[in-house]
């Protein structure tokens, strides 16, 4: 099996194979939404990185400890954060 390439947006580079922990002061430009729903480790949420055309990716929210951990080793960003958000009642962390 091919080895994945990693993803970079906004000079993050993202883990291939599993989530990349961020500090949300790090996001400032990124529209990050948390969905009210408590998971270990925060909250259910999206991020939305600071390019128009660009899909949503599923992040674990946890701002009491100032970091998202993002979802970009999926495949392809959803197109809106309920999507991305409702992967990870799927994913495990």
């Amino acid at each position: 099996m091919a080895a994945r390439k990693k993803l970079t947006i906004d000079d993050i580079a993202f883990e291939p194979n599993e989530p990349t922990v961020v500090p949300l002061a790090r996001l400032f430009a990124w529209v990050v939404w948390q969905f009210p729903r408590v998971r270990e480790g925060g909250f259910n949420g999206a991020v939305h990185p600071p390019e128009a055309d660009h899909g949503w990716y599923p992040a674990v929210i946890n701002a009491a400890e100032g970091y998202a951990k993002i979802f970009g080793q999926i495949k392809e960003p959803y197109p809106t954060p309920e999507a991305a958000a409702k992967y990870l009642e799927k994913a495990k962390t």
